[in-house]
């Protein structure tokens, strides 16, 4: 690792920073088919708005804090004993979302690509080359997530712009509802909220390793990457809908996925199986995003015992984590409740906490 004269440690790169957090989110990049409506935009926008305003607010107190890794900076603000309370909620919602990435994922490979391959089958390998990627730490992690961007950018890339030729063709009537003024009479589900900033929650994982990156320059990975991540899911979501309008997204469970298979230039079809390359890429992206949120639970449970090496929590994981999805396979609700709460409350809650702590104590020395 490269000292920095900063006195912090660069563990990786600017760009590694930035591939790291478009990673962490894509995994959850798939979005619930069934919540999408009139409002999806309006609440796409106001979780970006969010998530933006967070990751800046986590960069500056991470630039105040002596601190490298997110338990310490905790315990620095809060105090040992609601640090480790906290930390033990985290490792659980990291779980959880490490899960909902898994589960998705098998359901998706078993739906297009291995039909009559036992899903526990699928579920397992996916599982143990993740914990075979963790023991080496970030670095590992962000050098795999560096190799894999471009390879999954330019499928993904392709697909949309296809998708938006087809809608250029065709005319922008499906999307017209998406932005027309919604009646404030109308009901605001929290469940529709909840799985609405799925695909963006997985970006609190940045988080979690962000302070191993030279903190002066941390604020423009973690804004950067933000920032290409909410592009990548606001496109989607206008391509879905675009091309199958809101309802028929509602009744598609892997709306991408189906949009892939659709894929045409002119008179030239691809769609002989062009899902199968997606399919492969997304997996290998897949793993990194449970690898990044696995790596986060193993942190988080390293600050609640006390423990300064992840690398022992990370087989010990492994049965818990192929026990909650293997159940998830049949109903994913309630890791998808942990999952999407934790993160909404790390975003929303924890974070401008420790912001205004971080100021608080920033006043304060300067007044002594």
């Amino acid at each position: 690792m490269k000292q920095q004269g900063n006195g912090s440690t660069s563990t990786f790169s600017t760009w590694q920073l930035t591939v790291l957090v478009v990673m962490a989110g894509m995994g959850g990049m798939y979005f619930y088919p069934e919540t999408v409506s009139r409002r999806s935009a309006a609440v796409l926008l106001v979780t970006v708005m969010l998530v933006m305003a967070s990751m800046a607010m986590l960069a500056y107190c991470y630039r105040q804090s002596g601190s490298v890794s997110f338990p310490n900076l905790l315990e620095e603000h809060l105090g040992g004993v609601l640090s480790r309370v906290i930390l033990a909620v985290g490792a659980v919602c990291f779980g959880a979302e490490a899960c909902c990435v898994a589960v998705r994922q098998t359901q998706m490979t078993g739906l297009f690509l291995l039909e009559k391959t036992p899903p526990q089958v699928v579920l397992a390998v996916t599982l143990v080359t993740v914990c075979f990627m963790i023991p080496s730490g970030i670095r590992q992690i962000a050098r795999t997530a560096e190799l894999l961007f471009l390879a999954i950018l330019l499928p993904l890339g392709f697909i949309i712009a296809m998708a938006l030729y087809h809608i250029s063709r065709s005319g922008f009537g499906e999307l017209m509802p998406l932005f027309r003024p919604v009646s404030a009479g109308g009901e605001w589900s929290m469940t529709e909220w909840r799985h609405a900033v799925m695909p963006l929650c997985g970006i609190s994982a940045a988080g979690y390793f962000a302070g191993y990156y030279e903190k002066k320059k941390m604020t423009r990975g973690l804004l950067g990457g933000t920032a290409l991540l909410s592009v990548c899911c606001v496109l989607i979501l206008l391509c879905c809908v675009g091309v199958f309008s809101i309802e028929g997204t509602r009744h598609l469970s892997f709306p991408l996925t189906e949009l892939s298979r659709i894929v045409s230039v002119g008179n030239v079809s691809l769609n002989h199986r062009f899902d199968i390359l997606y399919i492969m890429i997304y997996t290998a992206v897949s793993m990194v995003a449970a690898g990044v949120l696995l790596y986060c639970c193993g942190i988080s449970l390293c600050g609640v015992f006390r423990v300064k090496s992840h690398s022992c929590f990370v087989f010990l994981l492994l049965p818990v984590v192929f026990a909650a999805s293997y159940l998830g396979l049949s109903d994913s609700r309630f890791l998808e409740g942990l999952a999407a709460w934790g993160k909404l409350f790390f975003l929303g809650g924890l974070v401008p906490v420790l912001f205004l702590v971080t100021v608080y104590e920033q006043r304060r020395r300067k007044s002594v």
